[in-house]
């Protein structure tokens, strides 16, 4: 009992200091994000007031659970998930947390995988659907991609919506200038610095990554301002990682779609909107022809 109540009453600290609202960019592991001095108040996508929402329903110890209140309390949820991070819904029934030091861990992974699960889930309906729609896109469904596009040991690696580009580049230099460049992009991220150059908003100089949040590190990376009002940004990254979620389980159902079905996934999207009823997850479970044709 004295316990429970000891960690009541951290949680209401806890509570309190989220109330408050002061530094809400910041995000990861206590560490503050360079923003600018004047904060400014965004506009919304339509021109209207915009601005954030009400944030205590993602942050802090009155937030939004995986379950409704009466089936779920936050004293049932561990103490390491403390409504600091963006998209915490006290949720971890395997206790791989342990701490905050190793939840900070996995949110970089986590937001790391889901921004390149969203990249790739457009990058697997968006050309499947151009070319169903009568584009010329070789390889357009995604698991056929390579196997078009490699010709020998070349790449024709230059698409576009309207066809692709005859630009054989031989697959070792394609290799090597793929991971030569990501592989300096993720360093200069770790180590919190970048070399000067270009943005849509002009020429920045390499000091202007000094002390950014390695996960979202605005700057140069941010053209458009939207961090420069902290709340909009706090809310900004409950949408950015709810839909990196989606986008992870997306392309996981993409991946045994395409082993049941043989299709992509604008294909078996195109058949189920024609056919609700006779297409769907038990007829093509229950079908004799569900063969991979790959």
């Amino acid at each position: 009992e004295r316990e429970r109540e000891k960690k009541k009453k951290k949680r209401e600290a806890m509570s309190m200091m989220m109330t408050k609202r002061t530094p809400t960019s910041m995000r990861l592991g206590g560490k503050a994000k360079k923003t600018s001095k004047t904060t400014k108040s965004t506009k919304g996508w339509g021109g209207g007031e915009g601005g954030s929402g009400d944030l205590s329903k993602w942050y802090g110890a009155g937030r939004k659970l995986y379950l409704p209140g009466g089936l779920l309390t936050l004293d049932d949820v561990p103490s390491y998930l403390n409504g600091t991070l963006a998209g915490d819904y006290g949720y971890d029934p395997l206790g791989l947390g342990t701490d905050v030091e190793q939840v900070n861990k996995y949110r970089e992974y986590e937001l790391i995988h889901a921004r390149w699960a969203m990249l790739g889930a457009a990058g697997a309906i968006i050309p499947e659907g151009l070319a169903a729609n009568g584009a010329d896109i070789k390889g357009a469904t995604w698991f056929e991609t390579g196997k078009v596009l490699l010709e020998g040991n070349d790449l024709n690696y230059f698409a576009v919506p309207w066809g692709v580009v005859n630009n054989p580049l031989p697959l070792i230099v394609v290799l090597g200038a793929q991971v030569g460049l990501m592989g300096a992009a993720e360093k200069f991220r770790v180590d919190k610095t970048g070399p000067p150059g270009y943005a849509p908003g002009g020429k920045f100089d390499s000091d202007v990554f000094d002390g950014l949040d390695t996960n979202n590190p605005g700057g140069p990376f941010d053209p458009f301002g939207l961090a420069d009002d902290p709340d909009l940004e706090a809310e900004l990254q409950v949408k950015e990682i709810k839909n990196g979620r989606l986008a992870m389980v997306s392309m996981l159902g993409f991946a045994l779609q395409a082993l049941a079905t043989g299709e992509g996934p604008y294909a078996n999207w195109s058949k189920h909107i024609a056919d609700p009823f006779g297409y769907n997850l038990l007829t093509v479970l229950g079908a004799e022809d569900r063969a991979p044709t790959f």
